[in-house]
């Protein structure tokens, strides 16, 4: 056990003052100091998220003397309670922008954008000096010392407005998660007096109780470990630090250091991606039979039946394509080729599979469009086999409690009892992502995608594609690219011109399979895609055991979505567009074919002339 050390906390006396202050001042009005409180979560959770961000630690972490092991431990640490801070920043925005009252949530919004600034300003002040920084850190001064003119700095900590070594600035993070602690406890206990919250809402409340209690925990190990030179303690070493970490909770550390449970999970563990390339259309189906037989599906089954006690031929498999952001036959270089999963359906049933599913989940597109249920979507573009059944798994979401991730309460019945699981996704570009491939093709696996795009979201979409998959991960990874792949802009929803690489992809690691098809879509680093980062944080980074067997070249002709300068600009603002701008989806659109999906409904003409004005933008067929 490392020593403990441990000064005063002005802080927490400062934020237990305001607690008992707001206490007495709504004894009488317990909505009203939940939502003041929410309000004070909000500010303080978003300066944080912004403080721990996991860049600006590493590039701390890297200015100093620490063992490259050592500096992982800590990196990780801290990098967890960063995507812990920003689930509960989001999920209480969420919350709040939900109320009723317009003066609550013009609130919330700008307590947000106050503590990204502060975070900001903050986290320059206390990890950059000025000669490594000068620019950042004389507006980073303005801004405190606007701060100080507005009564926004505590006077607790206005002596931690400089540059810390990491000892000082974990000793001050202690006291922040303590106060943090203190919030949530009270948020949770006036939850529990309003009957109009559901059970999930107090159930999430707890959760960050729990959560803060565990980050200070952390930043207590960290403050003890380290000495004032930003070097270890002596007698104190990584392992050690990594042990008392992994107590606190294995996702503190990193995967090496986890439990055989969460180590042995099958996202992060690296391995051989199978890569293959056909002469043309006609060779398609033997190609990937070739590719399946290579990249050990059949020894994956044996493997998933020997680990439940059972024959192969007893095994419920599932299979995760992609094909309901499709809108015309004209256009399937969004869908996964229907061709190839009756292939491989086919080659499930000859290894002794008896009951394989297809599986998808509802989108966007049925709030504007009639029969855009999975069963009609997959009847039109030919997903008709009788080798495989096909499952909605929106109509058959199932409670579920998850170990980690907020807002998400359910999953697929079938995705979740399925013995093997497959995502078989089809290789897209993303405006915000880069690309768009197997992590990414488990959208719909638990809740509706829509739940966490919007303003009022209470997750992120990356933590909704996540979270069920932490206990219901895919067993075996494919991608198709063969006969037509979507790149430029937004890909993922459609191309006028896409490519034909003629290749197809397969792994037991999804995150790594889809590594190397994004290196191969001209992404060097495929970290620069934020949905493959924060599954590498969650999962572990697989990068150095990967090795691939096969095609390891780049994609000839493909166009990212910084191609240009103009799609890089489109790309930086299509999210924010998309979230407050797109009518909750419904500009972005592509032509649907309305003789198979009928609008629900006409629009006026001037929105109308705004769809296609975007469409045209993302050179999209109106």
């Amino acid at each position: 056990m490392i020593a403990a050390r441990r000064e005063p906390a002005r802080v927490v006396d400062e934020f237990e003052a305001t607690l008992a202050t707001l206490r007495a001042r709504y004894r009488n009005d317990p909505r009203e100091e939940l939502t003041r409180l929410l309000l004070l979560a909000i500010e303080r959770e978003q300066l944080v998220s912004i403080a721990y961000r996991d860049e600006l630690i590493q590039r701390r972490l890297a200015r100093t003397s620490l063992d490259p092991e050592v500096q992982d431990v800590i990196r990780h640490a801290i990098a967890w309670a960063w995507k812990d801070e920003e689930m509960h920043a989001i999920y209480t925005r969420g919350v709040l922008l939900r109320a009723p009252r317009l003066r609550v949530r013009a609130r919330a919004m700008s307590a947000q954008v106050a503590g990204a600034v502060a975070g900001w300003a903050s986290s320059v002040q206390q990890h950059a000096r000025w000669r490594h920084a000068p620019a950042a850190r004389a507006l980073a001064a303005l801004t405190v010392a606007a701060g100080r003119l507005a009564g926004k700095v505590p006077g607790s900590v206005r002596d931690r407005l400089r540059f810390l070594s990491l000892q000082e600035f974990c000793e001050l993070q202690v006291d922040a998660e303590e106060t943090a602690a203190l919030c949530w406890q009270r948020v949770a206990d006036l939850a529990a007096r309003l009957p109009e919250l559901s059970d999930d809402v107090r159930a999430e409340f707890a959760r960050m109780w729990h959560d803060e209690n565990q980050h200070r925990r952390i930043f207590e190990l960290l403050a003890r470990s380290l000495g004032p030179d930003d070097l270890l303690r002596p007698g104190v070493t990584a392992s050690a630090v990594a042990d008392e970490a992994r107590a606190v909770g294995d996702f503190f550390v990193p995967r090496a250091h986890r439990g055989p449970d969460v180590r042995d999970h099958p996202l992060g563990r690296g391995g051989v991606v199978h890569v293959v390339r056909g002469a043309n259309a006609a060779d398609k189906r033997e190609v990937f039979r070739s590719l399946l037989d290579a990249s050990g599906l059949a020894s994956a089954m044996t493997e998933a039946a020997r680990a439940r006690g059972r024959g192969r031929g007893a095994l419920a498999v599932a299979i995760k394509p992609s094909f309901m952001l499709g809108c015309h036959r004209d256009d399937t270089s969004v869908i996964t080729d229907p061709v190839l999963v009756e292939e491989l359906a086919r080659s499930l049933r000859r290894h002794g599979a008896t009951d394989v599913a297809v599986v998808e989940g509802r989108n966007v597109y049925d709030r504007f469009f009639a029969h855009r249920g999975v069963d009609e979507v997959a009847r039109y573009f030919g997903f008709t086999s009788t080798d495989y059944r096909v499952v909605d798994l929106t109509e058959e979401q199932v409670p579920y409690t998850y170990p980690r991730g907020m807002a998400q309460h359910t999953v697929g019945r079938t995705w979740k009892d399925a013995d093997f699981r497959i995502v078989f996704a089809k290789m897209r570009s993303h405006p915000t992502d880069l690309t768009h491939l197997a992590i990414g093709a488990l959208q719909g696996v638990g809740p509706r995608l829509e739940e966490f795009l919007f303003a009022e979201r209470q997750a992120h979409r990356d933590t909704a594609i996540l979270t069920p998959l932490t206990d219901f991960p895919p067993d075996f990874a494919l991608v198709d690219a063969y006969d037509a792949a979507a790149d430029g802009l937004v890909g993922v929803i459609g191309c006028r011109n896409p490519r034909r690489p003629r290749r197809l992809y397969a792994g037991r690691d999804a995150l790594a399979v889809d590594m190397v098809a994004t290196r191969h879509m001209g992404v060097p680093d495929p970290r620069r895609s934020f949905l493959l980062r924060a599954c590498c944080h969650w999962f572990g980074d697989p990068g150095a055991q990967i090795r691939v067997d096969g095609v390891d070249e780049p994609i000839e002709g493909w166009r990212g979505p910084y191609d240009t300068e103009l799609s890089a600009f489109l790309s930086l603002v299509a999210y924010p567009v998309y979230q407050y701008a797109s009518r909750r989806g419904a500009a972005f659109v592509p032509a649907m074919d309305t003789a198979a999906f009928p609008p629900l409904g006409r629009d006026p003409w001037l929105a109308r002339t705004y769809r296609r004005l975007i469409l045209r933008l993302l050179s999209l067929p109106a």
